[in-house]
């Protein structure tokens, strides 16, 4: 196992984040950073973390993977603040409170951090909810240094099969009628299963929100975001995600339809769920495969 170091990134609109890094003996130019799902954390998934940190250690390239602004349920961060005297004030954050359109942010800084420390080539895994912020941010702001991004497991929460569609409607019109009366950051609890805000439920859940990128279950899908999306992609969709609300070769079909990307490629791992329980190694080695063909 290659060891880890902690470190944390500070983003352009100041908050800082924990991560770690992993950095191999003889390193090359390419780099890979990993953006966990909603409410999850960098040390979330232990056996992900070390198979991505040796196949990249034996390939010569950097691995990093940091908290975001929607780590957790609810959470406190540090917001750099030059006017106080500690040099920070707190922010609140978590899934429950984010704005899914400050990804951009947090990824960006990811990526920042690894051209810093030498990989001027990233290429950005992003996982659940990680994998919807990855297609935002390089489908609406490409960072320069993003050379490829893979997408597992970038199912939409409004398309859930737990979604009862009759109530949801019922629940969009009471948060708006939150956030109309002044009341959109204020916590609501029994909406999901932790708490969040009436726009964090807004964003996570209304049709044509800017986090419902992947609308593979509409009569006509737009993968807007997705379709600009022209550096090499991988989609990787397990066979048998809990979050499935149709067959994954219905929901792969959309993908492949709708890519402009000039290196594509997508992949069932048949037999697997939402967090390749049992089977990281294998969808790690899916992943770093891939890179090596580019």
């Amino acid at each position: 196992m290659k060891p880890f170091y902690l470190t944390e990134i500070t983003t352009t609109d100041g908050l800082v984040h924990q991560g770690i890094f992993s950095a191999p003996k003889k390193p090359g130019k390419r780099a890979i950073l990993w953006v966990h799902g909603l409410t999850g954390r960098f040390y979330g998934d232990k056996e992900i973390m070390e198979a991505f940190a040796d196949e990249c250690g034996n390939r010569g390239w950097g691995f990093a993977a940091f908290n975001n602004r929607g780590h957790d349920h609810i959470t406190g961060m540090h917001k750099v603040d030059q006017k106080n005297p500690g040099g920070f004030t707190y922010a609140m954050g978590g899934g429950g409170y984010e704005k899914f359109e400050e990804c951009i942010f947090d990824i960006h800084a990811g990526v920042d951090f690894l051209v810093s420390r030498g990989f001027p080539e990233v290429f950005v895994v992003g996982h659940s909810t990680g994998a919807l912020k990855v297609i935002y941010s390089e489908g609406t702001k490409p960072h320069e240094n993003v050379a490829g991004v893979v997408l597992a497991g970038a199912i939409s929460d409004r398309l859930g099969p737990e979604v009862d569609k009759e109530k949801l409607s019922i629940q969009i019109a009471q948060m708006e009628k939150l956030i109309a009366e002044g009341k959109g950051d204020e916590l609501v609890n029994g909406l999901a299963f932790f708490p969040m805000t009436p726009k964090r439920f807004i964003s996570l859940y209304k049709k044509g929100s800017a986090e419902d990128v992947v609308d593979y279950g509409d009569e006509n899908p737009k993968m807007t975001a997705f379709s600009k999306i022209l550096k090499p992609t991988l989609v990787i969709i397990s066979g048998q995600d809990e979050n499935l609300d149709r067959p994954a070769e219905d929901i792969q079909k959309v993908f492949d339809a709708k890519t402009h990307a000039k290196q594509y490629k997508s992949i069932i791992i048949p037999s697997v769920d939402h967090g390749f329980t049992g089977k990281e190694k294998e969808a790690v080695n899916i992943i770093v495969s891939w890179i090596t063909t580019l």
